[in-house]
């Protein structure tokens, strides 16, 4: 009886292993050294593969671009005073330096043109640290496609090569919550009132950026984070649909006198123009054409018929045709 139980228990518990383990879940491959390597199935894998697209979107330029509208659409009146401050002339000798990857250093003249922007924004309610993140981010965005503004941006290098790879993910902090990119970037606002905070918050949701970063962080991170700890308990089941997210924006250089990719062409090529289809001839010309062939034949029959007369052979007269034999 006993073995009996023991039995029954023992096929219990098999079972019960695998209706937990769905056939779907993606497996950990351990390396030499004791990482474990992410290795998803068919189904996951289209997903993964557009997750890597989508992170490499995610540059410094895409951030800053994201952040300077979240500004712009919290303060009332910001953005005519950021326009006006990137046409300064030290600010745009300053941002030439950086579009071609050179360290501007201390340049007296760059800082008193911030200086005095800042006197304007402080009537908005930007000020101190808050002020200059502003700004920051709008003179990046003016270059978002400089060698810095290409390099992706933070933790967007943890969603390429998902699968084949050892995570590398790590903690963003205590006070970091993944998927809410929103409310992060908020949290670098410490001199304003908590509802123009929480205004901030929302516009930078709305942002390619944030609805990007946030769809990467909220289906990959913690299953990533969990394959770096070399865990399959619970089963890692990765997504198997694509994300729904609106397409990234193009960015462009706007600093003036500098094109708007610097990768495009100089000189583009010229488009070779689309052959014109012939035009269909009228019953004029086509009638010409079957009379000049009818003409050109006659003609040849006619040479042939006097080689043949002269040498004796009787043949018959051809037929004239009038208008031909003239």
């Amino acid at each position: 009886m006993k073995k009996i139980i023991a039995s029954a228990v023992a096929a219990a518990t098999a079972f019960t292993a695998l209706a937990t383990t769905p056939s779907h879940a993606a497996h950990l491959d351990r390396t030499e050294s004791g990482q474990c390597r992410v290795v998803l199935n068919d189904a996951e894998r289209g997903p993964a593969w557009q997750a890597e697209r989508i992170a490499k979107t995610l540059t410094h330029g895409m951030y800053a671009t994201a952040v300077a509208e979240a500004f712009e659409a919290t303060f009332e009146g910001l953005k005519p005073l950021g326009d006006a401050h990137l046409d300064q002339p030290a600010i745009i000798s300053y941002q030439q330096l950086r579009l071609e990857g050179q360290e501007p250093g201390e340049r007296p003249d760059y800082d008193a043109a911030r200086a005095a922007t800042k006197e304007k924004l402080a009537k908005l309610g930007l000020v101190s640290t808050d002020a200059d993140f502003y700004l920051d981010m709008k003179q990046g965005a003016q270059i978002p496609l400089s060698p810095a503004g290409k390099a992706l941006q933070g933790s967007a290098r943890w969603y390429i090569g998902i699968d084949g790879s050892v995570p590398e993910v790590t903690s963003l902090g205590a006070n970091y919550v993944f998927g809410r990119t929103g409310d992060n970037t908020a949290r670098f606002l410490n001199h304003v009132p908590d509802w123009k905070r929480t205004a901030f918050a929302s516009n930078m949701s709305g942002t390619y950026f944030a609805k990007a970063a946030d769809s990467l962080e909220s289906r990959y991170y913690y299953l990533l984070k969990q394959a770096q700890q070399c865990s399959d308990n619970p089963p890692l089941i990765f997504s198997t649909q694509n994300a729904d997210l609106p397409a990234p924006p193009v960015l462009k250089n706007t600093l003036p006198g500098q094109p708007a990719d610097p990768s495009a062409p100089e000189t583009p090529t010229p488009e070779q123009p689309t052959p014109k289809p012939e035009q269909p001839q009228n019953f004029d010309a086509k009638l010409g054409q079957i009379i000049g062939i009818i003409a050109a034949v006659l003609a040849a029959l006619g040479g042939l018929f006097a080689l043949l007369k002269n040498a004796g052979i009787n043949v018959p007269e051809l037929p004239k045709i009038p208008g031909l034999n003239k």
